[in-house]
């Protein structure tokens, strides 16, 4: 297998005549974020453009996009964007994108209807938006590449795996799937006509490696129904569930056992209402005539009664199940007796917060054990056999695993090679990481170009810089010392000894001595300066500050942010 490799110092110059460059920018050695170029002389376009959720480490932040650092050089050339689905790991990043490349997008109908939404609230253009149909083709830019959109089985409805047909051969694009035997909307992962591609011949397979460690096959999302059954059999007062919002399939099970068991149903949450109100015009969820109770209502009934459907299965803590356990939802209190069950897995990172919420549901008497259910969920992603399906059925000359750590992507590598791939064959990608294919059959990785992840914060209209996030992780651990000089500004002495101030950090037990110890090593620092310098305000402040951490580093091993403030004496 090819190992990662310098820096790709050619990079800012336009791909030859003959070359074809596949450069992830989010999305391999991570879960999230995903967003592929595909670069050639004539062509430049992005398959998906996805967010990464922040985690612990990342306050403040509400979401993480690529860094399009590649495409400034190439800023007029760029021609489209292919979607595989709607999830935000593949969708996210768009409005940020847009606003800055207003180019085509092409995808199925209900990704581009969840698109619509974000595109609204961004005020967007809309007419930039293309839909295409189950094995629908688009020529992308002046029609050198022409791209097949393949529907595959997964969490959500419309997803599909992209074929990309190239002068240096035809490229498979997984996207996220699994190949589900029995799927409630009867849409098949399209296997006739993904062997038939590679009856007649496939160049490269990027393929989803999400599920690779888990043996055998994922189940059929048609196996939730005994799971939810049992927990509408087992539930004498409300049945809180929270799934993804967009696992129409998963909602019109819970809507057909409300309807069985005579209960109606509860929409807590706006990504929830939005995608039911999507799914329903497309007519892709069926609900009977009035199972739909106003949470304003919803007091008018009796608990067993309900049903409430609600966001949240990741804890996040604007969510329509956190509202219900902080009491702010009028009518609908959680209370022995009723159950919250949550059906969809943990993202990584969220176990913490998905722990601390099923303990408040527990604190106010709700059951959330799913031990004797049965089955609540199914991944969306195939496990490992049907991976060595699509390989086998696709037959590519090159394998290259994409979607997750790289220890998914290299599990994925050696699934390959025990099908028969030989190790010049399978290609580990990594961020950033340039993968050339070349007409002649030549397949070589020049290096890497520049990547790296942008934090968004609501409300700001410029990405929030890496260091004001590094700046918040030490506030949040270490806490703060603020050190405030008083300078003569005729004779640039120190007017007065320097005073500390500290929030969120703890001294030592002596607080007023350890405070004069600080101001003593600040007004040496100060002192410390030549007298040259002192008229440089951020010298003067660099000085007082490593001098302050150092201190206080070697007497209590914290690392405080340091913050000298530096001020002129007032007159007399």
């Amino acid at each position: 297998m090819m190992s990662v490799l310098p820096e790709f110092k050619a990079w800012e110059q336009a791909p030859a005549k003959d070359e074809l460059r596949l450069i992830p920018i989010g999305g391999l050695g991570e879960f999230g974020m995903n967003a592929l170029v595909v670069h050639s002389a004539r062509s430049l376009f992005l398959v998906d453009c996805g967010q990464l959720f922040p985690s612990d480490d990342q306050p403040g932040i509400d979401s993480i996009v690529p860094d399009f650092a590649y495409l400034e050089p190439f800023a007029d050339r760029i021609q489209a964007v292919l979607l595989t689905h709607g999830h935000e790991d593949h969708i996210g990043a768009l409005p940020y994108f847009l606003r800055r490349w207003p180019v085509p997008v092409y995808g199925t109908a209900f990704t581009l209807g969840i698109l619509e939404g974000k595109l609204r609230e961004h005020d967007l253009d809309l007419s930039l938006l293309h839909q295409v149909k189950d094995y629908g083709r688009v020529k992308v830019g002046d029609g050198e590449i022409e791209a097949e959109w393949i529907p595959v089985t997964h969490s959500l409805p419309d997803a599909c795996a992209l074929v990309l047909h190239t002068p240096q051969g035809v490229l498979v694009h997984s996207g996220d799937f699994k190949l589900d035997p029995d799927p409630l909307d009867g849409r098949f992962t399209g296997m006739a006509r993904l062997t038939e591609l590679g009856d007649a011949g496939v160049r490269l397979l990027m393929a989803d490696s999400t599920n690779v460690g888990r043996p055998g096959r994922s189940p059929s999302e048609s196996v939730c129904r005994e799971g939810l059954e049992a927990a509408f059999e087992q539930t004498k007062g409300r049945l809180f569930i929270t799934t993804f919002s967009s696992n129409i399939h998963r909602l019109q099970q819970i809507i057909d056992l409300a309807w069985e068991f005579r209960r109606h149903v509860v929409v807590l949450g706006r990504s929830l209402d939005r995608n039911i109100n999507l799914a329903r015009s497309l007519k892709l969820l069926d609900l009977p005539d009035d199972i739909l109770v106003d949470v304003k209502d919803a007091h008018l009934f009796d608990s067993r009664d309900l049903v409430v459907l609600c966001t949240g299965s990741q804890g996040e803590p604007m969510s329509g199940l956190a509202r219900l356990l902080r009491r702010e939802v009028k009518g609908l209190p959680m209370s022995p007796g009723d159950r919250l069950v949550v059906s969809a897995r943990a993202i990584p990172g969220n176990e913490v917060a998905i722990s601390r919420m099923l303990d408040v549901a527990e604190r106010l008497g709700a059951e959330t054990s799913s031990e004797g259910l049965g089955p609540v969920h199914a991944s969306g992603h195939g496990s490992r056999e049907e991976l060595a399906d699509l390989i086998k059925a696709v037959r590519p000359k090159q394998m290259v695993p994409v979607h997750g750590t790289y220890r998914n992507l290299r599990a994925h590598g050696k699934l390959a090679a025990e099908l028969g791939w030989k190790a010049d064959r399978i290609s580990l990608l990594d961020g950033g990481l340039c993968l050339r294919l070349f007409t002649n059959g030549k397949v070589d990785m020049p290096g890497t170009v520049p990547v790296g992840k942008c934090f968004v914060h609501e409300g700001v209209d410029h990405m929030v810089d890496a260091r004001v996030v590094q700046d918040r992780l030490i506030l949040q651990e270490d806490g703060v010392v603020f050190a405030t000089l008083l300078v003569d500004a005729q004779t640039g002495d120190l007017a007065a000894d320097p005073t500390i101030l500290s929030r969120g950090f703890v001294m030592l037990s002596d607080d007023e001595s350890y405070g004069d110890l600080l101001a003593g090593v600040a007004r040496k620092a100060y002192e410390e300066v030549p007298p040259a310098l002192r008229k440089d305000p951020e010298a003067l402040r660099d000085a007082v500050r490593l001098a302050l951490r150092r201190i206080v580093r070697k007497t209590t091993q914290a690392r405080p942010l340091v913050i000298p403030v530096i001020l002129e004496a007032p007159q007399g």
